[in-house]
């Protein structure tokens, strides 16, 4: 983009004529400008200082058309100089020369008695006059006020103005009319520069006609200018509003440098954090800063560099933090990257019960290490994620199919509730125990249910066999003991984790059992006096309970500790036997 700009504007400058090319060589250059700042901007933001150089500071790499683009500066602003003195020379010339000319009018309308030779003068330097170019701006309304009011006095003063006042002064009369038409239709350009263009163009054309008769020469004059003048003061009153936008573009501008200050000068917490929300409030000035508009040719520039510098020193003191950091993430990214090989080394087993919090370990020790460089502690985090969550997939697949085998249990269990229930008790006792015993054989060949559903669905069974069994007047401690020993029976076959597994539940439930007798005992102590019996009497009833409950978990237990050993020495004699 900036190559076909700079290209435009040598192609420009080879013109011979500058007057008519400036304004397209500026606007040009103020987009190549603008190009260039922005690359500028671009670069500082995704500079990064070279690992390991704490010394290292953003320098901008220009590009090569950068410096023709200087070149052609240079040239345009030699030319432009020259070309200035020329038409201010020039100018100075034509001032003399117009000024000779009034001069010689003057002297026609005040001494001139013949009135051929002073219509031959007249003409000589009306011919004259608009071959000679323009006069400096400050004398222009001057000059040609004169130059106009000498002709007016001319053709009103001179005798041959009488000889041509019936021919000229009815040409000059339609002349008018067609310019007042032409003001007329004027006011239907929409364009405020289009107008302003016109307006000139047909006042000039006005005043060059020359006079019209008396009768309507200043009822024509009125309804003319009256159409022409309000076109000037609009393009007037337009000025003046950009000037006083410029002064609210640089109110806006002034209170951004003073935010920036203000942000330059603060503390920055030594954290990566911290200094990315503050850089976030510096980029949003700088993009705020954009939308604010032109504040004038005077201003504008001034308040860009106090700004622009402001950032700089806000980038450069972001260096510096980053620069200090990386020596002190090192230790940091040699900490993470040992947490990364334990987490690769874990995800390899299968042990799901104890790898997994050996996980959720790491995960802590993790979050307590400090953070590495942006760029670093993206690239670590993202490996040791992507080894978590290989492994959590697979440990959660996997439960997965557990859980579903779990349901179709829980399904099958209250199957064999629901037909316990539907079980009718013959006279044959003998029979009615056995069958009872079946039931039981079968409930421990069914696995594993949802830990959730479990309590439920043993209360449910032992209540539907309770009922049976209280029928048969059979002791309760001795059937539950008797179909645990059936339950039991059924891990030792299956797996001995099953075992351990059971081992814990219960002593996790004798230990809320304990944790609930010593809340009763304390509780106890604090009935006393008339009407504490009988709830001392409920206390003593429930804890009474709970040691009854406490007694059978310590024989299953027992049960459990035999069962395990056995299976142990049965195992080991089978191997014994196989080495034979």
């Amino acid at each position: 983009m900036r190559s076909e700009i700079l290209e435009r504007i040598q192609s420009l400058l080879g013109q011979e004529d500058l007057e008519s090319i400036r304004a397209e060589i500026r606007s040009a250059m103020e987009e190549f400008r603008s190009l260039t700042q922005e690359e500028v901007r671009k670069q500082r933001e995704n500079w990064t200082p070279a690992e390991g150089n704490t010394s290292d500071v953003f320098e901008y790499a220009p590009a090569p058309e950068e410096a023709l683009f200087e070149e052609a500066v240079a040239h345009f602003k030699t030319r432009e100089k020259e070309w200035r003195k020329h038409v201010a020379e020039e100018q100075r010339s034509n001032l003399e020369k117009k000024q000779a000319m009034l001069e010689r009018l003057r002297h026609t309308i005040q001494e001139e008695e013949n009135i051929g030779a002073a219509f031959v003068a007249f003409n000589e330097v009306r011919e004259e006059w608009g071959t000679v170019g323009e006069v400096p701006g400050d004398r222009h309304k001057e000059v040609h006020d004169q130059y106009y009011r000498l002709q007016d006095e001319f053709f009103y003063n001179i005798n041959i103005y009488k000889e041509l006042k019936e021919h000229d002064l009815k040409v000059n009369q339609k002349k008018k009319e067609e310019l007042i038409e032409k003001a007329k239709a004027m006011v239907t350009l929409e364009s405020l520069k289009e107008r302003q263009k016109e307006a000139r163009v047909i006042q000039k054309q006005w005043l060059d006609v020359g006079p019209s008769p008396r009768e309507n020469y200043k009822e024509m004059a009125d309804v003319f200018f009256g159409m022409v003048r309000p076109v000037f003061d609009e393009v007037k009153e337009h000025y003046q509003q950009v000037k006083a936008s410029f002064q609210g573009h640089a109110e806006k501008k002034t209170a951004l440098i003073e935010q920036l200050r203000a942000i330059v000068a603060e503390e920055v917490a030594a954290s990566h954090d911290a200094w990315q929300a503050v850089t976030a409030k510096v980029i949003a000035l700088q993009q705020e800063w954009k939308t604010t508009g032109f504040a004038g040719k005077d201003q504008n520039e001034v308040l860009w560099s106090q700004f622009r510098e402001l950032a700089d020193v806000f980038f450069a003191k972001k260096q510096l933090f980053y620069d200090d950091q990386k020596e002190s993430t090192k230790a940091f990214k040699e900490e993470k990257i040992a947490l990364i090989e334990k987490a690769q080394e874990l995800a390899k087993s299968t042990n799901w019960k104890e790898t997994a919090p050996q996980m959720m370990d790491l995960q802590k020790a993790w979050k307590q290490v400090g953070a590495c460089s942006p760029r670093e502690e993206q690239k670590l985090w993202s490996k040791f994620r992507k080894t978590q969550d290989l492994f959590f997939k697979a440990r959660k697949a996997e439960m997965a199919g557990r859980l579903e085998e779990e349901k179709k249990n829980l399904g099958d269990k209250k199957a064999l509730i629901a037909e316990i229930k539907a079980f009718k008790l013959t006279e044959n006792r003998k029979d009615d125990l056995a069958a009872l015993k079946a039931f039981s054989v079968r409930w421990n060949a069914i696995g594993f249910i949802p830990r959730k559903s479990l309590d439920t669905i043993m209360n449910a069974y032992r209540s539907a066999m309770d009922v049976h069994y209280d029928a048969l007047s059979a002791q309760k401690s001795e059937r539950a003991m008797e179909t645990y020993k059936q339950r039991i029976d059924h891990l030792v076959s299956s797996d001995a984790q099953n075992i351990r597994r059971e081992q814990r539940i219960l002593r996790e439930k004798m230990d809320r059992i304990k944790t609930r007798v010593t809340k009763t005992e304390e509780n106890i102590e604090r009935f006393t006096g008339k009407g504490a019996e009988t709830i001392r009497a409920q206390y003593e009833k429930s804890m009474e309970e709970d040691r009854n409950e406490m007694e059978d978990i310590r024989a299953k237990l027992t049960l459990l500790r035999n069962a395990a050993k056995k299976a142990e020495e049965e195992s080991s004699s089978e191997s014994d036997g196989d080495g034979k």
